[in-house]
């Protein structure tokens, strides 16, 4: 349950929720001036803002669920604010000129502001999309630089120095006789060796891990493995391995796994001041996901690798002793959908790493998202799709048994069919995108019917005593319509039962035709 929470909370970015607050505030502005200016005036100054307003919120909720870098969402945001702000001063100034504020105390002027300022908003956000886009593209190109930078460093100080000491001992093997040789040929193969694992690392670096198929991995013997390469070469250490977890355990990985750990655990030895080095590797599991610790008593990392691990940008630094180890398994540990983190204390340091859990059915794997709760375009397309439809579904037997529909539309200030039926299929797009979020959190189950289904029906009743029963029936109290408290009426039930249902059934049927 905790890894559920915390996975939520990873995901989500808050900063969306201030693009879908604007948008409503704004939308609810323009939906009452609007319609105090008659039929005509609301149809021609109305509809297009309203649409544009809900879908402006709709798509804060879009960026806060969704599968986004938040400093993606804080620059719409930013650009989003600033839109609306542009353009409320724009108007400010254009009213100032043609003499003073007394046009604001119509309600067409009024309107007109708020049209304005709804379309400062979405112009803004748009611009934020752009503007975000390109972040985005020039980070990316930094790292490419960066990682380009890093084979380089890694050609120079490994490939160079390995074939300078094998052309040295190519020279003296040529200079004894044959009695030598073995040792020889013994070391000209371990360096050959060794250039060809670089050489291999070099496009994990290079393409940032993002090619690789990955395979069902077993854990314990991956980790056992890389113990032992270290324990080889630095007999003097202590090594406690701690493995207290089942012995077909397996991740998502491939068979750069016990590379990595061998070089955590090398790394634990060789940079310890102590004359007997002692290293703690731990392997710990999760309902979802598998712990690789490795802790050590040393001296700890230096700031600019925590950073590495931390935030997994690789830095253009000169400084030779830092090597490219760090590099290579955060991108590798990037590649299998896993993460890495670092904790010094005054009793040393502790590195993790966190791979997604499979279960024991053998084939390739496919790496899925960093974020767990971001959902990929395609699914809040499917998310947003299949909600409007539930939302008719819905709607159709509400009006035709209690005609409530209409009243939605007194939440934003007018008591409105067409007003009803655009709101409410908004609200439904909303509730819809949070449902598909709560799916893709949840943990797997052996019947799809049952996850999917059951988060919808569950998600559904919360609607009804909530969203329907208590928030609805106080907020029209506010705007002058009375309604019961709560308002627990079997035709909603039947309505929020039916909206559950028919997303449910049309979501799962999407994912599986449509994988992201």
């Amino acid at each position: 349950m905790l890894d559920y929470i915390r996975s939520l909370c990873r995901g989500f970015s808050p900063a969306g929720l201030v693009v879908a607050g604007l948008g409503f505030f704004l939308t609810r502005f323009t939906v009452t001036l609007a319609v105090s200016g008659g039929p005509t005036a609301f149809v021609f100054g109305g509809v297009l803002p309203l649409v544009l307003g809900l879908g402006l919120s709709a798509f804060g909720v879009a960026l806060s669920v969704g599968e986004f870098e938040r400093g993606f969402v804080r620059t719409v945001t930013l650009w989003c604010l600033a839109g609306t702000g542009a353009m409320f001063v724009l108007v400010l100034l254009t009213l100032v000129g043609n003499g003073g504020m007394g046009p604001l105390s119509a309600g067409g002027s009024r309107t007109y502001l708020s049209n304005f300022l709804i379309g400062g908003g979405v112009g803004g956000a748009l611009t934020g999309v752009y503007a975000g886009r390109s972040n985005r593209q020039r980070h990316e190109l930094e790292q490419q630089a960066a990682r380009l930078d890093l084979v380089n460093r890694i050609l120079r100080d490994r490939v160079l120095n390995a074939l300078t000491v094998i052309r040295g001992r190519v020279e003296i093997a040529e200079s004894r006789d044959s009695v030598g040789t073995a040792d020889v040929l013994s070391v000209i193969d371990d360096r050959s060796a060794g250039v060809q694992q670089v050489v291999e690392n070099m496009k994990h670096i290079t393409h940032d891990g993002t090619d690789l198929s990955l395979d069902v991995v077993p854990v314990v013997p991956c980790v056992e493995s890389g113990v032992d390469a270290v324990r080889e070469t630095h007999p003097t250490a202590e090594y406690d391995l701690r493995t207290d977890v089942p012995a077909d355990l397996q991740v998502r990985a491939n068979a750069m796994l016990d590379t990595l750990v061998a070089h955590l655990v090398e790394n634990a030895v060789v940079y310890n001041d102590s004359d007997s080095p002692r290293v703690e590797v731990t392997v710990a599991e999760s309902e979802d996901t598998v712990t690789i610790s490795v802790s050590d008593d040393g001296p700890g990392l230096p700031e600019r690798q925590l950073d590495l691990l931390d935030r997994g940008e690789i830095g253009t630094y000169e400084d030779r002793s830092t090597g490219f180890g760090l590099d290579l398994v955060r991108l590798l540990v990037r590649s299998y959908g896993g993460q890495t983190g670092a904790t010094v204390t005054d009793e040393g340091t502790t590195i993790t790493l966190t791979l997604p859990r499979v279960s024991a059915d053998g084939g390739v794997v496919t790496p899925r998202s960093n974020d767990v709760l971001g959902l990929s375009p395609r699914r809040l397309g499917l998310a947003a799709g299949t909600s409007l439809v539930a939302g008719v579904v819905m709607g159709v037997p509400m009006q035709l048994l209690s005609g409530s529909v209409p009243v939605i539309g007194a939440l934003y200030g007018v008591q409105n069919a067409l007003v009803g039926w655009i709101t409410h299929t908004f609200h439904s797009v909303v509730f819809g995108l949070v449902y598909a979020a709560l799916v893709q959190t949840a943990p797997d189950h052996r019947s799809d019917r049952v996850r999917y289904h059951g988060i919808a029906l569950g998600w559904s009743l919360a609607l009804w005593l909530v969203a329907g029963g208590l928030i609805m029936p106080v907020w029209l109290s506010l705007v002058g319509i009375e309604a019961s408290l709560p308002n627990l009426s079997a035709v909603a039930l039947l309505g929020h039962l039916l909206w559950g249902g028919s997303l449910a059934a049309l979501y799962r049927y999407g994912c599986r035709v449509w994988p992201p």
